[in-house]
């Protein structure tokens, strides 16, 4: 018999979701941050904590980095203007974490049950467009003027006020990803 020594070597297994998902709540609980950032914690924290699920390795770097959720939220905002998609939202908050990551959009239709009646489909909508205009075509080109003729000068209209927003408000969609 050989009367060498076996030498045993336990590798740990760390659950880098498990760790990610806690880190990420527990900051979640400690948000700070102004309306804009505010207005998409929910919904990045959901798709983070889907990201971490999906891939072990961006779950590591989460709880590997010292850099706090209320600050991803606050670069997802930052520079946006007034309106941010989902997309764009989803791929700062992974960049932020894991600035070589990219995310994938993808949508699908599932028609369930029987299509819409003759009548349902004759319905008028019940909803109307606010402030709606008519599409009217652009009028043609108007024909050579004679050197001789006078051009009317056009009615000059007031210009609309634009409503100002306040720099930290933003108009967001990001209801139904997960």
């Amino acid at each position: 018999m050989d009367s060498t020594t076996h030498t045993t070597t336990t590798v740990e297994f760390v659950d880098w979701r498990a760790k990610a998902k806690e880190k990420l709540e527990a900051e979640d609980k400690l948000f700070k941050g102004g309306r804009a950032a505010a207005s998409v914690q929910s919904y990045v924290l959901r798709a983070l904590l889907n990201f971490a699920d999906q891939e072990p390795r961006f779950a590591e770097v989460v709880c590997n980095t010292e850099r706090t959720f209320s600050e991803c939220c606050a670069a997802v905002v930052h520079n946006a203007g007034e309106v941010l998609s989902d997309l764009e939202a989803y791929r700062k908050a992974v960049q932020f974490y894991f600035p070589n990551a990219e995310i994938s959009f993808s949508m699908n239709i599932n028609l369930t049950g029987t299509p819409p009646t003759e009548e349902e489909m004759r319905a008028p909508a019940t909803i109307k467009p606010e402030n709606a205009t008519p599409n009217i075509p652009k009028p043609q080109e108007p024909a050579k003027e004679k050197p001789d003729q006078k051009k009317p000068k056009p009615e000059k209209k007031p210009a609309k006020k634009k409503e100002k927003q306040s720099e930290d408000s933003m108009q967001l969609s990001l209801e139904g990803w997960f």
